[in-house]
């Protein structure tokens, strides 16, 4: 009996629990490719490359950058682009910034609100506009698609590419994370330049600009948890605020930012094969701001909106549904001041000789008002693979729809002056608005008439696609029709493309693809037709007096006329390879693209009713050639992506949107010595064509505690054409009312931009805390090397940024 319990004893102490060391199980990271099994020029990048390459900004730019035929504009490296909240604009495959098409959980995310505006200023019946309606933070993104050639017939309303990212769903236990990010000025170092100076013209040298004040910070919060067995929740805060500096008549002044994200989203499964998604997002942007150089121009523009979403997916025994519906309320409004003085330089209006930017300009554009609402409805049917006789046959057909309407709004009527005249003897009868006594007096100005007009656009797509797998090939044969009541085209696009499995074990594959692509309909096009055009007035003066305003005759004012015009078209060719390489995939790909029908347009004389006319035609054109190589591996817990293009783009219009909105004078510009159109100059165009890109991101983790991830990104010089900034005299020009006076021209100049090779790293550390709480940091520094961006033009003034620390601090439950 002894004996038995001397057993036991030994047994219960031998059976004590023993402390095993903490894994970290994650799950495999998916190669974002650069083609699909059908040949499209797709990459996927799933919620682990987000989460390693995302920065703490709370962008996706890192992540974009992966893509090697993506080009980033030369703002992104400015100080102003440094604290922009707003997304950075890309071109795709020579696209327009404005061409792509955002997509998200399956509807657009485009932008309809003037988004070739220039966004970081303000014009007299536009609001700094952008591609994308709302402004979503990385943290909410779980999967993200970019398709830059051989695009699906799934996708139409562009000719530069797409970008589809799918909002993430509850896991299956509850997770949360808590996280500040900021930087600061002093945490980031800068270069200032002083503009060159000339003694035998200035008595005084420049004054060198400040070093800039600013802050930029992002706080997020997110959590989702499963309800029970069937329904996932996710909700999602964010704030970001930032203070961008610029110099503005000799002094820094900060323009402040912020931006919001609010998501709400439930998933549920409805038994084994369904599962419906609903979601509410809220995404408001705020700025307030002001027109560079020029005097009490403070305004505030307030954009983003609401979107309210259900998605359902079901899979049956033969086919695969995809129902998406969604309402979608965005805004551009702007506070501003009412009229807007450009001064000659005199005793009492001297700010700008003062600050060296010429005129001394005064005042805003006035409040205004920009509304759109959508509502979109995309419908999507696609059968499992099914053999029939040697080969495999998959199918695919869908439907889309949207009803969009659009508002302009002005409340007050707006002038805007030009031609001042000085006149030492003027009087001015008592009028201080637009006369200085005994200084000077404005002889023009246009008048910009309250408005309050709606239209509505409706779009209906239709699509279907055939895929055939035989043996080592594989090919795809699409249709893809669109209809707007704008246009009222009937599009038809067709979409090619096959692969050829060479050794049929998919280590080497070869891709061709013949495609057509039409562009969207922007509602800004439909609403200048319904907009009230502006009038000029003009006066001068008697024995000194001056006379009262009067309304300009036989010039004629302008209106806007879109009659039968062809929706704008590009016709891709591509040729790529698919190659196996070092246990990752290289992607070989070159893309030709012949854009045609681009909008341009032709202004008619005075007609018989009293309007000149700008005729919309189809005579722009542009062609692109890009040849790319990427190269993408994943090595357990390390991703490379190596990738480089060269490309080159030509183009016979810069934009959709011409300055049309200005006086005749200010439609003409000073450049290399002559007086020449605005039209004439491809200004826009090169900022997004840099011949050679190459880009270098490895993220690796070290541990289960610490990660790091370093990105370098050349990009070649080019040469451009430039907004100096500086005004210089034009001609005589004779006004209306008789009086001969020298116009006032903006001065344009060639530039060549320097190449730049950047590199950014970043690390982050998590500690395990108490009862399943993780603490973080991370640091990020942006520009590592501290080097140049060339982003201050030779001789000119002005401050670049370099090295920039970004700090974050979280919490993990």
């Amino acid at each position: 009996m002894a004996e038995e319990q001397e057993s036991v004893s030994v047994s219960a102490s031998t059976s004590r629990p023993v402390q095993l060391p903490e894994l970290l199980i994650t799950a495999p990271v998916q190669n974002p490719g650069g083609t699909s099994e059908s040949g499209a020029g797709e990459y996927i990048f799933d919620q682990s490359y987000i989460e390693r390459f995302g920065s703490a900004d709370g962008g996706l730019e890192n992540i974009l950058k992966l893509v090697p035929s993506i080009q980033f504009g030369e703002s992104s490296q400015s100080v102003e682009g440094l604290t922009d909240l707003r997304p950075e604009s890309i071109s795709i495959s020579g696209g327009r910034f404005y061409e792509n098409n955002f997509v998200l959980d399956g509807l657009s995310n485009s932008n309809r609100l003037d988004p070739a505006s220039d966004s970081s200023s303000s014009s007299v019946s536009d609001i700094g506009g952008h591609e994308q309606s709302l402004f979503i933070d990385a943290d909410l993104i779980g999967e993200l698609k970019v398709y830059d050639s051989n695009v699906p017939a799934a996708y139409g309303g562009f000719t530069g590419g797409v970008v589809d990212a799918t909002t993430r769903r509850a896991g299956r236990e509850p997770e949360g994370k808590l996280t500040v990010s900021g930087t600061r000025s002093q945490w980031t170092q800068f270069r200032t330049f002083t503009r060159e100076w000339d003694p035998e013209v200035e008595t005084l040298p420049p004054t060198p600009p400040e070093e800039p004040d600013f802050e930029r910070y992002r706080a997020a919060f997110s959590y989702s948890a499963p309800l029970n067995d069937q329904i996932g929740m996710i909700t999602s805060v964010s704030q970001a605020y930032s203070e961008t500096p610029d110099v503005s008549l000799g002094s820094t002044r900060n323009r402040t930012q912020s931006n919001q994200n609010v998501l709400l989203k439930l998933s549920s499964q409805l038994g084994d094969a369904a599962i419906l998604d609903l979601s509410a997002t809220w995404s408001p942007y705020s700025s307030d701001t002001f027109i560079t150089d020029t005097k009490a121009s403070d305004y505030m523009v307030n954009g983003g909106g609401y979107n309210l979403k259900a998605g359902f997916e079901y899979l049956g025994e033969q086919l695969e549904h995809n129902l998406d519906l969604g309402w979608t309320s965005s805004v551009n409004e702007r506070e501003a001041p009412n009229g807007y003085f450009s001064w000659e330089n005199t005793s009492s209006r001297q700010w700008g000789r003062e600050a060296d930017v010429g005129l001394s300009r005064e005042g805003g554009y006035g409040d205004l008002d920009k509304i759109q609402n959508s509502t979109d409805l995309a419908y999507s049917v696609a059968t499992l693979p099914v053999r029939i006789g040697p080969m495999e046959v998959t199918n695919e057909a869908g439907i889309q729809a949207s009803h969009s309407t659009y508002r302009f709004r002005r409340d007050e009527d707006l002038a805007i002056y030009s031609n001042a005249v000085i006149n030492t003897d003027v009087q001015c009868r008592g009028i201080t608005t637009d006369c200085v006594q005994s200084e000077q007096y404005f002889s023009s100005r246009n008048i910009y008439q309250a408005d309050d007009v709606e239209v509505a656009l409706n779009e209906a797509g239709f699509y279907g696609e055939t895929t055939l797998a035989w043996q080592r090939l594989t090919g795809t044969l699409g249709l893809r029709y669109d209809y707007n009541d704008f246009l009222e085209n009937h599009d038809v696009a067709f979409r090619t493309r096959a692969t050829f499995d060479v050794f049929d074990n998919a280590s080497t594959v070869l891709i061709a693809g013949f495609n057509r692509y039409y562009g969207a309909a922007l509602l800004t096009y439909k609403l200048r037709e319904a907009r009230a055009p502006f009038y000029t007035e003009y006066r001068s003066t008697e024995q000194n007096i001056v006379t009262d305003w009067e309304r300009e005759v036989g010039q004629g004012d302008y209106r806007y006329v879109f009659d039968d015009v062809d929706t704008p078209f590009s016709d891709e060719q591509t040729l790529g390879l698919d190659q196996a390489l070092l246990g990752g995939r290289m992607v070989l790909k070159v893309v030709k693209r012949d854009n045609k029908d681009e909008f341009a347009r032709t202004t008619t004389d005075t007609q018989a009713d009293g309007y000149r006319y700008y005729i919309m035609n189809n005579e722009g054109s542009s062609e692109y050639l890009g040849v790319s190589l990427g190269w993408n591996g994943v090595y357990g817990d390390t991703m490379v992506s190596v990738s480089g293009t060269w490309s080159e783009t030509k183009t016979n219009n810069a934009d959709y949107d011409d300055p049309i909105d200005n006086t005749q004078p200010e439609e003409f510009v000073w450049y290399q010595g002559q007086r020449v159109a605005y039209g004439e100059l491809d200004v826009l165009r090169s900022d997004f064509n840099r011949p050679v890109v190459i880009n270098i991101g490895v993220s690796h983790r070290f541990n289960n505690q610490l990660s790091g991830t370093i990105n370098g990104r050349y990009r070649g010089d080019y040469a451009q054409i430039i907004d100096t900034g500086r005004e210089v005299d034009g001609e005589l020009v004779t006004s209306a009312s008789g009086e001969v006076v020298r116009e006032s021209l903006t001065e344009y100049a060639d530039e060549d931009r320097p190449d730049t090779f950047l590199f950014d790293l970043s690390m982050r550390y998590t500690q395990p805390a108490i009862y399943g709480t993780s603490l973080i940091a991370e640091a990020e520094l942006r520009n590592l090397f501290n080097d140049r961006v060339h982003t201050v033009l030779d001789g000119d003034s002005g401050v670049e940024p370099g090295r920039q620390l970004w700090l974050t601090l979280g919490l993990e439950f």
